[in-house]
């Protein structure tokens, strides 16, 4: 697979013949470092990782995909080496696929998937089971013929989430659909702080956009992201400003503005404090 998409040497990530499907493969290990993870499933095909969400840990491998329902920056520990890259896929959430086997399923009327629980993270890690690891090697198949990938991709992906959805964590992507689940009401205000993150957000602001009192939604929030609100848009902005550095070069005084700092000392205080390099280093941070 990282033959055929050019990635038999070095670390990198690719794009795949099926839209919002990434291959990624990773050469040498990495100290527990915060990165950023989008919307969507992580799928290791070699090798391992840790996460850590402050107190919670999660190591997902060959056994146990990461599921992240809300935008993320996550500290991970990465395993591997020349000899034994850590490979994988980078899923995108297909938000139609999912909400119609949602409700396809809640229409059957199966009552014994754990969907009602609305008291968990937005990320969690999942058992591959037997039929989840046989919708991946379908994936994988489909996707080693452009042709394949075009006809039949949007069906593997289907059968993929399907399969995902009976897992142990199901609910996380169930709850994501819901409109009325905290978890719903805290990945909106997520999303508006992915866009807006550089503006003076408030906690009366943020709260009016959930639909909820000052202190439900920060405990909803601090429950579903492990961090309070404000402690999260730091992490936004300072994943954002080592974007901005390490991929378009700009100098830390311009990206430190760019994501709502007023001090480039705060910045460059912050940034080495939760990176644990300067500014200057940060294109030494891994992306994946």
């Amino acid at each position: 697979m990282c033959e055929y998409y050019g990635l038999q040497h070095g670390s990198g990530i690719v794009g795949t013949d099926l839209p919002g499907v990434r291959l990624f493969r990773i050469e040498q290990y990495h100290k527990m470092t915060p990165q950023m993870y989008q919307q969507g499933v992580v799928v290791i095909l070699q090798g391992n990782k840790i996460g850590h969400l402050n107190e919670y840990q999660f190591r997902y491998d060959e056994e146990h995909c990461l599921i992240v329902a809300t935008p993320y920056p996550i500290a991970c520990e990465t395993f591997a080496s020349k000899a034994a890259p850590l490979i994988g896929l980078d899923i995108d959430f297909d938000l139609t696929i999912i909400q119609e086997l949602v409700d396809a399923v809640e229409q059957h009327g199966v009552a014994d998937l754990p969907w009602s629980q609305d008291s968990h993270r937005g990320v969690a890690v999942t058992a591959i089971t037997p039929p989840i690891g046989e919708g991946i090697c379908r994936l994988l198949a489909c996707m080693l013929d452009p042709l394949d990938a075009k006809v039949l991709g949007a069906q593997r992906m289907r059968e993929f989430y399907y399969q995902l959805l009976k897992s142990e964590q199901g609910h996380v992507l169930a709850q994501y659909c819901k409109q009325d689940s905290a978890l719903a009401r805290v990945a909106k205000v997520i999303n508006h702080v992915q866009v807006n993150f550089a503006d003076k957000l408030t906690i009366n602001e943020l709260a009016d956009m959930a639909g909820m009192s000052v202190s439900a939604f920060h405990r909803a929030f601090k429950h579903v992201v492990t961090d309070p609100p404000l402690q999260y848009i730091k992490k936004i902005r300072l994943n954002k400003a080592k974007t901005l550095m390490a991929q378009e070069g700009l100098p830390a005084s311009v990206a430190a503005i760019k994501v709502g700092y007023e001090s480039p000392t705060q910045f460059s205080r912050e940034f080495k404090r939760y990176f644990g390099l300067p500014p200057s280093k940060a294109a030494e941070i891994g992306y994946v």
